[in-house]
């Protein structure tokens, strides 16, 4: 007989996770989550006595991945801005969407089933400063340091930081959640208009018309010529 495969209590976690989030808490199976870590469901049990133990422990637990834009660190501020930022946006959709479908299933499963307690947080809202709000000092220091380096123009790079990431989180929200197109616009298509906005700018400057001076009306009659009368010559 062969052995067991060794899985870490992370990989699983993060295989139940994944399956929980995909089909709910009805839809997901031992089988399936057991699979995606190539052991049987019965060793799932060593991990979490039951199906519902184990969404507890999944879907509530801490995350070691929160902080999507930790790559900001590496980033001096003389580089490309629109090269940048269209990173933090592709890289940031993907992780708001996961998140979402997240808490959904967990709000659903945990508002449904009595005795669970509360709706548990991706983080500890306790600890500070959250996951949400490192991310946004990491945006905002990166304007600070392309401000120095020339490459963007803002005078106050915590809000720039927060429109930036507003933006962001209104394309997933408004997809996803409101569901405002019947056809969802490409994340390709919307980085670029929110690109060209903010390298190009979307409010026209006013056009000012030159004031043309217009030349004095003469107040010579037809025909007449300074000191002649009209008419055939006397």
């Amino acid at each position: 007989m062969g052995r067991t495969a060794r899985v870490t209590r992370e990989q699983v976690l993060h295989a139940a996770r994944e399956t929980f989030v995909d089909r709910g808490f009805e839809g997901a199976t031992l089988a399936a989550i057991a699979a995606k870590v190539g052991v049987s469901p019965a060793a799932l049990l060593r991990h979490a006595r039951t199906k519902r133990d184990l969404f507890v422990a999944c879907m509530g637990a801490e995350r070691d991945d929160m902080l999507p834009l930790a790559f900001l660190e590496q980033a001096s501020g003389g580089e490309d801005p629109a090269v940048v930022l269209r990173r933090v946006a592709e890289t940031m959709v993907p992780f708001l969407e996961e998140k979402l479908r997240a808490t959904m299933a967990r709000f659903v499963y945990f508002k449904s089933v009595e005795g669970v307690g509360r709706v548990p947080m991706p983080f500890d809202p306790g600890v500070r400063p959250t996951p949400p709000q490192r991310n946004l000092k990491l945006l905002e220091d990166y304007f600070r340091r392309a401000v120095r380096h020339g490459r963007i123009r803002v005078s106050n790079p915590r809000a720039t930081a927060l429109a930036f990431l507003a933006t962001i989180h209104s394309y997933v929200f408004m997809q996803a959640v409101l569901q405002v197109l019947e056809k969802p616009l490409p994340l390709s298509e919307y980085v670029d208009a929110v690109l060209e906005v903010w390298t190009r700018g979307a409010i026209a400057p006013p056009t000012t018309k030159a004031t043309k001076t217009k030349p004095a009306r003469s107040t010579r009659q037809p025909g007449k010529t300074s000191g002649m009368r009209s008419g055939a010559p006397r």
